[in-house]
């Protein structure tokens, strides 16, 4: 043993005299910086895929957009400036064709990519995992409660916080204002999300709408920031593990989810459980895992709870945030769809069903889709890993192990499908032309790993605006900072719309100062 460590420490005496020099360690480095432009200029396989020359050496600009909530912006400036598919980092392509989009998503054979990892919190869910027979299994324990005939029996509890408590609410507000007030919409949107994905996932209300708010939605808000963190920088979940200020929030919706599985745990043992109650929650205690034949465990009913509450209350409010923006930007639009509504639903005391306003109502639903288009609730990128046979996608050859990210709103833009993009047009989806564009707009994505929720959001939707708009007048306030007449040329001189901010989804990045309307009663 002595002589295998006297022969250790003379091979490392040898290496630090005779190669571990600064002169040497900078050759070294200057040797290897000149191999890696070499490789990437002459050898690269993804050297013809135009973008940033300094993305084939790292993802640093891609980073800081991704922690600055900058990611769309950034993508959307090299599309416009490099073309459909562009290189974003040395293994990484930004892809915002819709063929090439509906040909990705349309098989499990374009895994989804690491960064997933980062959307995971103390388990895989039916969102983050990257594998198929997990996936599978997923959307068979949840996936009646989201069908159309599952939301159907909820259909009268969705109804008592779409239409019952919110209007309350703000006839309340109207009371108080002496015959108008203003409201932050952002903000009573999540309330009545909130509200909803309670009922739905939980079986109980948080009675957000009528107390004004509730801290779940400040949980909601600061983890998806610190999702958008993790996603880019995989080491923050190790950080955040380690140092427990960083993951506050996360902690507490957590252990809220905890609470809740507890509760319901003894319900179930006491017997107390309503044999008719069917929600998310109730579903997945009962659920068995495929793989082992055992039930889930605690760390996996959080993951899951932890995904339906935030994806049950961000996205849908953000597009009902974005969809009243342009209605206030858009006057003509926005009394088209008052007239519609109100000559179709002339009874104030009727309350407007999902399923009424998928059958009255075309012109608002066209202008739902085209807020889904222009600006839906997710502005970042789906990824894949190509698998090791590769793809062609619009022209390029993309080998096996790249990450290939599907672009959301380059796709949404893409003037093969989209005449006149930057413009906000609900009539695009009106008359046969128009249902076929329907099936263009990729907000839910498209193919196997389609949004699950997606029927939920569109109930909440049809439920909330079409009722909201029966009963009030909505206009701009008179500080706010947006009009008809304020034009933005990047947009084709369309008006100026507030900036918004991509940790995931795509909310505005002031919705205190730019997501506020004043109310008044119909006439």
């Amino acid at each position: 043993m002595e002589s295998l460590i006297k022969l250790a420490e003379a091979a490392q005496s040898f290496v630090l005299k005779n190669w571990y020099s600064r002169k040497t360690f900078y050759s070294v480095l200057c040797a290897y910086g000149v191999y890696k432009v070499i490789y990437y200029t002459l050898l690269d396989p993804l050297r013809k895929i135009p973008g940033p020359w300094m993305a084939r050496f790292n993802t640093f600009a891609l980073g800081r957009a991704n922690v600055t909530g900058d990611f769309t912006r950034y993508c959307l400036d090299l599309h416009e400036k490099y073309g459909p598919v562009v290189r974003i980092g040395p293994n990484r392509v930004s892809d915002c064709k819709t063929k090439d989009f509906k040909k990705i998503l349309a098989t499990y054979r374009f895994r989804k990519s690491a960064n997933y990892d980062g959307f995971a919190n103390v388990h895989q869910s039916l969102f983050s995992t990257r594998s198929e027979e997990f996936n599978r299994m997923r959307r068979r324990q949840v996936g009646p409660a989201f069908s159309q005939t599952g939301l159907d029996s909820m259909d009268s509890s969705v109804e008592t916080v779409c239409v019952d408590a919110f209007i309350e609410k703000l006839n309340q507000l109207v009371d108080a204002g002496h015959g108008s007030a203003e409201f932050n919409f952002f903000k009573y949107y999540q309330n009545v999300t909130a509200e909803v994905i309670g009922l739905l996932a939980f079986g109980e209300r948080f009675h957000a709408v009528e107390n004004g708010g509730h801290e779940i939605t400040e949980w909601i808000d600061a983890s998806m920031k610190n999702f958008g963190l993790s996603k880019s920088f995989p080491i923050m979940k190790v950080a955040m593990a380690v140092i427990p200020s960083l993951s506050v929030n996360e902690t507490k919706l957590r252990k809220f989810c905890l609470e809740a599985i507890n509760k319901r745990r003894q319900l179930i043992k006491t017997n107390k459980i309503d044999a008719n109650q069917v929600d998310i929650l109730q579903m997945l205690i009962t659920a068995t895992n495929t793989s082992n034949k055992k039930p889930l465990t605690d760390d996996e009913l959080i993951a899951e709870m932890v995904t339906m509450v935030i994806a049950g209350v961000d996205t849908t409010s953000i597009t009902m945030t974005w969809l009243t923006t342009f209605y206030m930007l858009y006057p003509q639009i926005y009394k088209r769809v008052v007239d519609e509504i109100r000559t179709n639903f002339p009874d104030k005391n009727h309350k407007i069903t999902d399923k009424e306003a998928r059958e009255k109502l075309p012109y608002f639903i066209a202008t739902v889709y085209e807020t889904l288009r222009l600006r839906g609730s997710v502005g970042a990128s789906l990824n894949r890993d190509v698998p090791k046979e590769g793809v062609e996608l619009s022209g390029y050859y993309i080998p096996g192990g790249t990450v290939v990210g599907m672009f959301i709103p380059g796709c949404h833009a893409d003037t093969d499908v989209w005449k006149n993009p930057n413009s906000y047009n609900p009539d695009r989806f009106m008359g046969p032309d128009g249902e076929e564009l329907k099936k263009e707009v990729v907000s839910f994505s498209t193919g196997v790993r389609i949004c699950v929720g997606r029927n939920l959001a569109w109930m909440e939707i049809f439920m909330i605006m079409p009722n909201l708009i029966r009963n009030f007048d909505l206009s701009a306030p008179k500080d706010w900072q947006f009009s008809p007449t304020i034009l933005d040329p990047t947009r084709d001189n369309e008006p100026l719309l507030p900036n918004d901010v991509t940790f995931a989804t795509r909310p505005p990045a002031n919705p205190d100062r730019d997501s506020r309307v004043v109310i008044t009663r119909c006439a």
